[in-house]
C-alpha cells in the first residue's frame, strides 16, 4: 500500500491520493442507498397524495447521472432522481433555432394543465417556469409531513428544501435525528420521457439504440434576457451511462473534475453539464480513454 506521509506526490500519486479520499466504499454507499429508496418513495407519496393532477400525471423515477455511473463522490450522500411526468395531451418536441441541444414541447392542448401556456400565436407549448413551480409548491406544501421519515435501518430522517436557484432540480436535504451529520442530498429533476423516433431530425444525430430520452427543464446558458420559459435541454441518459461503463479512467477524471468545481464553489457547473464535455469527447474521439486520469483531465480541459 503507498504511503503517502511525509513526502512529496509526483503527479500520478497526488491524482490516486485525490482519488481514494474522494470514493467511497461499497459499503458505505450501500448504506446510504437502502435509506435513500425509502426517503424518495416517502417524498413521492406525500406529493402524489396531496395533489391528484400530480398524481395522475406522475409515472416512475429513476436514477440519474452520477449515481448510475458510479462516479458519485463525497458523495453516496447525493442522489439525483429523474421524476418522469406524462400530461393528458399530445407533445412534440420541436428544435429552437440557434440552440443545439435545446427544445420547445408543443402540445396539442391544454386539457386545463397548470404546465401548459398559451404562448401568443404560436399555440400551446409546456412552460418550464410553471413546471418547476408546480413542484416547488407541492415539496413545500408536504414538508411538514416529511419531518419524521423512519428507514429499516432504524434512523429517522428530517427534509428541508434547498434551492440552489439554476432551474434544474429541485434540491432536498434529509437529516439523520440522531446523527445530524449524517445527511443525504436529493435532486428531484421533473423530466417528460420521448421514444427515439421523436428526436428532433434537425438535432445532432440521436446517440446509438434504442433507448428513451427525456426532455429537461433548463434555461438558456446566457444572457438573462434571452430566456425563453418554453426551453428544455435533450438527454439521453441510457446511452450517456454506456458511455463510461467499465472505463474507468474516464469515472476517475470525471469525479475529479467535479470535486475541482466544489472545492472552487462552482454550483452553476452542474454535473450534466460536466459529463458533456466528456461525451463529445467520446463521440468525437478527441481524447484517448487509456491514459491515466490524470492526463485525461488535463486533456478535456483544454475543450
Amino acid at each position: 500500500m503507498t504511503n503517502y506521509s511525509d513526502r512529496r506526490f509526483s503527479f500520478g500519486e497526488g491524482i490516486e491520493y485525490a482519488l481514494k479520499k474522494l470514493i467511497f466504499s461499497d459499503d458505505i454507499k450501500s448504506a446510504f442507498h437502502a435509506d435513500a429508496q425509502i426517503i424518495e418513495c416517502a417524498v413521492l407519496k406525500a406529493i402524489s397524495s396531496f395533489d391528484p393532477m400530480l398524481r395522475s400525471t406522475f409515472k416512475n423515477f429513476s436514477f440519474n447521472a452520477s449515481y448510475l455511473d458510479g462516479i458519485r463522490i463525497r458523495l453516496s450522500n447525493e442522489f439525483d432522481m429523474h421524476v418522469k411526468i406524462q400530461l393528458d395531451c399530445t407533445l412534440i418536441p420541436t428544435s429552437v433555432p440557434n440552440r443545439p441541444g435545446f427544445i420547445f414541447l408543443r402540445a396539442s392542448d391544454s386539457n386545463d394543465l397548470k404546465c401548459v401556456k398559451y404562448f401568443d400565436s404560436e399555440g400551446y407549448f409546456v412552460n418550464r417556469v410553471a413546471v418547476q413551480r408546480w413542484f416547488l409548491d407541492n415539496i413545500t406544501a408536504v414538508l411538514p409531513k416529511l419531518q419524521n421519515i423512519c428507514c429499516n435501518s432504524g434512523r429517522a430522517y428530517s427534509l428541508e428544501y434547498k434551492a440552489h436557484g439554476y432551474g434544474l432540480a429541485h434540491t432536498l436535504l434529509a437529516t439523520e435525528h440522531h446523527n445530524p451529520r449524517r445527511q443525504i442530498s436529493f435532486d428531484f429533476v421533473p423530466v417528460f420521457v420521448f421514444e427515439p423516433h421523436q428526436w428532433p431530425r434537425n438535432q445532432l444525430k440521436y446517440p446509438k439504440g434504442n433507448h428513451q430520452w427525456f426532455a429537461v427543464p433548463c434555461q438558456y446558458f446566457d444572457r438573462s434576457e434571452t430566456h425563453d420559459p418554453r426551453s428544455f435541454i435533450q438527454c439521453a441518459p441510457r446511452w450517456e451511462h454506456l458511455v463510461p461503463h467499465k472505463k474507468q479512467n474516464i469515472k476517475d477524471s470525471l469525479c475529479l473534475l467535479k470535486a475541482l468545481r466544489n472545492a472552487n464553489e462552482m454550483p452553476g457547473l452542474a454535473n450534466y453539464h460536466l459529463k458533456s464535455i466528456y461525451l463529445q469527447a467520446t463521440d468525437e474521439k478527441l481524447a484517448n480513454w487509456n491514459q491515466a486520469p490524470g492526463r485525461i483531465l488535463i486533456r478535456v480541459s483544454k475543450f
